[in-house]
């Protein structure tokens, strides 16, 4: 009977051998990146066309704003609304501007101007002051806790514009405090919105007073953490040309 004999093969693994001999795994990774290059010019295309897109929805918004300024009689006491605009609104994407010189509002979605509408800022003694904020505390049911007034246990009102920094309640007396409803603060010293009279000019004690429907429809748009910018003119609007009457 003759030995046995035994005879052993590498692993499979070797048969790549010939793909790297003929150039088969280069091209196959040649085609792989050629796969990627595609993908890559898709996206950038799908994303220009969005881009492109959105230019032109933002070109429309900007005409439709000027056009409604530039046609509507008495507009300083009226307010615009792009609801196509409005529609898109979140929490996350709107921002308010404050225009001191114009007493306007503006809402701004994605920068896009959704909502122009009067307002009445801060008079001569007690100026809204300008600058870069956000919300810090929104409060539907709301009253000031430094302007009202002083009344008698009769319900006499002793003190009619009362400021509790100068004027000590009297004893019997009590302070009530002016109601601000939809209340929006933005500093720590008292300045936010709210529902107040608007009469077309600076009224306020350095607040941003809205009309009711305005304001209730800014509280329900807006979070803690919303910019409002307030300047003398608004920055969204200083690329539009707009004519005023």
């Amino acid at each position: 009977m003759g030995a046995l004999s035994f005879e052993f093969h590498r692993p499979a693994v070797t048969s790549f051998a010939p793909l790297f001999r003929f150039g088969l795994l280069p091209l196959a990774a040649g085609l792989l990146s050629s796969c990627a290059l595609v993908e890559d010019y898709r996206e950038h295309r799908e994303r220009k066309a969005t881009e492109a897109r959105l230019a032109a929805e933002r070109a429309a918004a900007v005409a439709v704003h000027s056009e409604w300024r530039s046609t509507t009689k008495g507009w300083r006491s009226k307010t615009f609304r792009n609801e196509a605009v409005i529609a898109k609104a979140t929490p996350e994407n709107v921002s308010l501007e404050i225009a001191l010189s114009e007493q306007r509002g503006l809402l701004l979605v994605d920068g896009v101007v959704a909502m122009d509408y009067p307002v009445a800022t801060g008079k001569r003694s007690h100026p809204t002051p300008k600058g870069e904020y956000r919300i810090k505390a929104k409060q539907k049911d709301y009253s000031s806790n430094l302007y009202g007034k002083i009344v008698d246990a009769a319900g006499t009102v002793l003190v009619e514009d009362a400021d509790t920094r100068q004027h000590a309640v009297p004893e019997g007396a009590t302070f009530a405090g002016a109601k601000m409803p939809y209340w929006m603060r933005l500093t720590d010293t008292g300045v936010g919105l709210h529902v107040g009279y608007v009469p077309g000019r600076p009224a306020s004690h350095g607040c941003i007073r809205l009309k009711r429907a305005v304001a209730e429809e800014l509280f329900s748009l807006t979070k803690i953490g919303t910019p409002v910018v307030i300047a003398d003119t608004a920055p969204a609007l200083t690329t539009e040309v707009v004519k005023k009457p």
